[in-house]
């Protein structure tokens, strides 16, 4: 390996933190809960690029070791019917020749590729297996492929796939600059996991905990209420164009120079995510502009993310914000202040957490109770837009390099979920749509285009 630099070691704690505890936090057991409405369901799939085919044998391998160095890759979720204790992760077999396959696409185009992308998207993942499915594409033009993951929302958020895939991804093209990865074992808690009596306690010491604030602090309390109403208020007016819903989902991407739209957010005078929002703000006018119908201010959800420096890599440490986005608002540079104004005020509500505090309790809802009230959220909301930095550093898969990662997200009840992945300087955009609320979603990646154009724009014009 002269004059390459060494892969890294892989941290051996870190790695086992990724899948510490066997019991799902709150918000995983709702986003799992939930899904006893197909139309929420929370699945995630990264979509990578490659400059080559992967050698076959040197992908199993990978994944084999994958499998023993992360608990999750091996562990379903089991579900306590009684909804008192929390769902929570086991052992179970793994037939890799199950999790990880292969096709070819001899010589298929993008939106075949996609089409494949958005079939494996749409796919229920079988709950009595580990839940994850790899798939690559072989035989794309000049003899590229792709590599597609999926893995269920219960397993990580984006924050915590890109610092796996920063532990685990090769830092060259020979076996020699594979890490070796170890063989973790998951820990229990079985000893310690908590009776149902000891469950039901918790839950009253904290909404106790919760009225004993408000009898010290009343004044703190009315503030808290006062941010409670506008967290939960209306956002925005959502679009009749995006009325209908549905299962059926289409999958498009886009790319852009992560060095343009820094230079257009400065222009702007916001942030990278601010330019990144205004300009899908943007696309969505002229959606709708194409199709004759008016719009105004759009409601929108963000995933704020709520880790810190103590908090494990997996898992989910996040909470939504949800704004009115100005897509009626002509003026790029305006857009970007407005959306940038807005954001900021939803990230600093005290209520902002809502979600996560209670969802201990809405968890434990039935069923059909449950479904109601998550799936009339989601569907007052038209787009659902995260940004999530990506791999800082070049990384290869079986010898392959990845020359693009894009992520799709779920799209549990929205219309569409837009994900920004960074990865290499490169801006990797995806649009996964709802099929009813979008039916051309090449006309809408096109004004989504047409969007970023005139955002980074700014950055080009600037004196």
């Amino acid at each position: 390996m002269t004059d390459r630099q060494l892969p890294p070691a892989p941290d051996v704690d870190a790695l086992a933190a990724w899948s510490a505890g066997d019991e799902l936090s709150d918000l995983e057991a709702l986003m799992w809960r939930a899904e006893a409405d197909a139309r929420m369901r929370s699945d995630v799939m990264v979509l990578c690029r490659l400059d080559r085919c992967p050698d076959w044998s040197r992908l199993r391998a990978f994944h084999a070791a994958q499998v023993r160095a992360v608990p999750r890759f091996r562990q379903r979720v089991v579900d306590d019917p009684l909804r008192i204790r929390p769902p929570r992760w086991v052992a179970t077999e793994v037939d890799l020749g199950f999790h990880l396959s292969r096709v070819s696409l001899a010589g298929g185009t993008e939106e075949e590729l996609l089409d494949l992308a958005a079939a494996l998207h749409m796919a229920p993942l079988d709950p009595a297996r580990p839940l994850w499915q790899a798939l690559l594409v072989e035989g794309l033009p000049g003899g590229r492929a792709a590599y597609l993951l999926k893995l269920h929302h219960a397993i990580t958020d984006g924050a915590g796939g890109i610092a796996l895939f920063d532990m685990i991804y090769a830092a060259g093209p020979e076996p020699g600059d594979e890490p070796v990865l170890p063989t973790i074992e998951a820990e229990t808690a079985e000893a310690e996991r908590a009776d149902a009596m000891r469950i039901v306690g918790r839950m009253a010491l904290s909404v106790g905990m919760a009225v004993g604030r408000g009898l010290v602090d009343p004044l703190g309390t009315l503030a808290y209420a006062r941010s409670l109403r506008r967290v939960l208020g209306h956002h925005g007016t959502p679009s009749l164009l995006f009325l209908p819903r549905g299962l059926s989902r289409r999958l498009r991407t886009l790319e852009c120079p992560l060095a343009d739209l820094r230079a257009a957010a400065r222009a702007g005078g916001g942030s990278i995510n601010d330019a990144y929002l205004a300009a899908l703000l943007g696309g969505l006018g002229h959606y709708h502009a194409k199709h004759g119908t008016p719009i105004s201010d759009v409601p929108m959800a963000i995933p704020v993310s709520l880790r810190t420096t103590a908090d494990d890599a997996g898992g989910n440490k996040f909470t939504g914000a949800y704004i009115a986005g100005p897509a009626d608002e002509p003026d790029p540079a305006r857009r970007i202040a407005a959306v940038g104004e807005r954001v900021r005020a939803a990230r600093d509500e005290p209520a902002l957490d809502f979600l996560g505090a209670t969802a201990g309790f809405t968890s434990r809802l039935p069923a059909a109770v449950l479904t109601s009230i998550s799936l009339r959220q989601a569907q007052q909301t038209d787009l659902q837009a995260s940004n999530v930095p990506g791999l800082n550093r070049s990384a290869w898969l079986a010898g392959a390099l990845i020359e693009r990662m894009f992520a799709f997200g779920p799209v549990p009840g929205c219309a569409i979920m837009a994900v920004m992945l960074t990865h290499t300087g490169t801006c990797c955009l995806t649009f996964a749509t709802d099929q009813a609320a979008v039916p051309d979603p090449d006309l809408l990646r096109d004004c989504m285009r047409q969007g970023f154009d005139e955002i980074l724009a700014l950055g080009r014009h600037r004196p």
